[in-house]
C-alpha cells in the first residue's frame, strides 16, 4: 500500500518549479521558489524515509531504544509528512479540495500501521470516506473550504497534543511513550497542512501560505526539541535543525 504514497510524494518532487538558484551578481540567489522547492521536497523524501525505514529513520535522530508500537506511528507520522509534502506541490487553487483526496489516499495506504495500533476499521475506512467526499464537495463548490480546514486542524491538535483523548475516542491499544510521541509528529503535519490550506482559503498567496505552514511547524518542532526528545534518549540537534530550516524557508518566503 505504501506504493501510493510513494506516488503522491513522487508529484511532491516533481511539481515544483526550480528556478531559485540562480548566480545574480555574483551571489547566490535564494528565494521564495527555491524555499517551496526544497521545502517541498525536503517534507517528502522525509516522510519516504520514516515510512519505508522507521527504525533506522529514529536512528539518525538518537532514538536507539524503540518499540513496534513506536515504529507504527513513525510510519503513520511519514505518511502524513508525505501527504503534506503532496499537499504543498499541487495547484494551489485547487490544494484545498485536493486535500480531502490526499488524506483519504494517506489513511488507506498507511492502514497496515494505523491497524497494528489498534484503531480499527470503521475509523481508518470511515474518516478516509469522509475525507474524500469533502474533497469532491470542496473542489466543486458545494462544501466551503473552511470543513476541510477544520478537518485537518482539529484532527491534528488532537494528535499533537492529546493522544490519549484520541486513542480512547476510537477504541486503540495504549500507545507507548515513543508510540505517544510519533502520533505528535504527525498531528505537527497535519496542522502545518492546516496552517496552509486555511491561508489560502483566506485569500493569501501560495508563497505567504507556505511561509505561515512553516513557522507553525518550526514552531512545533522546537518545542518538541525541548519537551520530548530528552525523555525519549534523542538530543536536541536534530529536532533544532530542523526548527532552523523551517526558520530559513520562511524567511525566504517572505523576503
Amino acid at each position: 500500500m505504501y506504493k501510493v504514497l510513494l506516488v503522491l510524494a513522487s508529484a511532491a518532487a516533481l511539481k515544483r518549479p526550480q528556478r531559485g538558484l540562480a548566480v545574480r551578481g555574483g551571489e547566490l540567489g535564494l528565494d521564495a521558489d527555491t524555499a517551496i522547492s526544497v521545502g517541498t521536497k525536503l517534507m517528502g523524501l522525509s516522510g519516504i524515509y520514516a515510512y519505508v525505514s522507521p527504525k533506522e529513520n529514529l536512528d539518525k535522530y538518537g532514538v536507539t531504544k524503540t518499540d513496534q508500537n513506536g515504529l507504527d506511528n513513525m510510519r503513520w507520522a511519514g505518511a502524513q509528512q508525505i501527504t503534506t509534502a503532496a499537499i504543498f506541490a499541487a495547484d494551489s487553487e485547487r490544494a484545498i479540495g485536493l486535500s480531502g483526496y490526499y488524506a483519504a489516499w494517506c489513511l488507506i495506504a498507511s492502514a497496515p500501521a494505523t491497524k497494528a495500533v489498534g484503531f480499527p476499521d470503521w475509523c481508518i475506512y470511515g474518516w478516509a470516506a469522509v475525507c474524500a467526499a469533502l474533497g469532491a464537495k470542496t473542489l466543486s463548490g458545494d462544501v466551503s473550504p473552511w470543513v476541510l480546514v477544520a478537518v485537518w486542524g482539529l484532527n491534528g491538535l488532537q494528535q499533537k497534543f492529546m493522544q490519549d483523548t484520541c486513542v480512547e475516542l476510537y477504541g486503540a491499544n495504549k500507545q507507548t511513550k515513543l508510540g505517544k510521541s510519533m502520533m505528535g509528529i504527525s498531528g505537527q503535519s497535519m496542522l502545518m497542512t492546516a496552517t496552509y490550506i486555511g491561508a489560502l482559503a483566506q485569500g493569501k498567496s501560495a508563497t505567504e501560505a507556505f511561509a505561515l505552514s512553516w513557522i507553525v511547524g518550526g514552531a512545533l518542532v522546537a518545542v518538541f526539541a525541548f519537551t520530548e526528545a530528552e525523555d525519549l534518549g534523542a538530543p536536541k540537534t536534530g529536532p533544532l535543525v530542523w526548527a532552523a530550516i523551517s526558520a530559513g524557508i520562511a524567511y525566504l518566503c517572505n523576503k
